[in-house]
């Protein structure tokens, strides 16, 4: 029997990711031996995945992605899990057998509360950055086989993408504010960032070598 579900704890980092420069938000969090990787892609550029929940399950190598329903600003976030879902969620548990019945819907009441109401940039980064091997698969970030920053290029048509310049967050060392000058500087001047493959890495560039020249 599929079962619908709000996570309404979503609002205030939904609200906080639509306007963050990557449009992106991973966190982690932990219900008994669970172990549950949120992330949510929230850019014009994700309309695919714009309204899709990911969640991650680290004990069980499981990925899925739920559909999300609603008028998010007021704070709905509805889901509906299928019964294989929710035999997905179960197992990520690792429960022990205890002759007591499992009640599914106070652990989706638990996984709720402990949705964070605020990320910091710091926390943020670093948990996207923990897990780019995750989020490569997900089909969030433009030519994902390209991760050494290798320049800025001016755009003569369009606007920069989101999906390229979130790559900033991943694959550079980089602090947080630090990211945000440099897209800020991009956008100002229209131009965007360009990567190449791991065996150019000899052309990688600092970003502060990047803020330095368009300052």
């Amino acid at each position: 029997m599929t079962i619908k579900f709000n996570f309404n704890r979503l609002r205030n980092v939904y609200i906080s990711t639509l306007n963050s420069y990557d449009k992106a938000v991973a966190f982690d969090i932990q219900v008994g031996k669970g172990k549950f990787l949120f992330m949510m892609y929230l850019s014009d550029e994700d309309e695919k995945n714009k309204d899709t929940l990911f969640i991650y399950m680290r004990n069980t190598n499981v990925l899925r992605k739920l559909k999300m329903y609603g008028n998010h600003f007021n704070g709905t976030f509805d889901v509906y899990l299928p019964e294989d879902i929710q035999e997905k969620l179960t197992n990520e548990l690792c429960l022990s057998p205890t002759g007591n019945t499992f009640n599914f819907h106070r652990f989706l009441e638990q996984l709720n509360d402990k949705i964070p109401l605020k990320i910091s940039p710091e926390t943020k980064l670093k948990t996207l950055r923990n897990n780019r091997n995750i989020i490569k698969e997900l089909g969030v970030v433009d030519e994902a086989d390209k991760t050494v920053l290798i320049g800025h290029r001016q755009l003569t048509t369009g606007h920069p993408r989101d999906k390229t310049l979130r790559k900033l967050y991943l694959y550079t060392n980089a602090h947080p504010s630090d990211i945000a000058q440099l897209i800020r500087l991009l956008k100002k001047f229209n131009m965007t960032v360009a990567w190449t493959t791991k065996d150019n890495k000899e052309n990688a560039v600092d970003i502060h070598k990047l803020i330095s020249t368009l300052n």
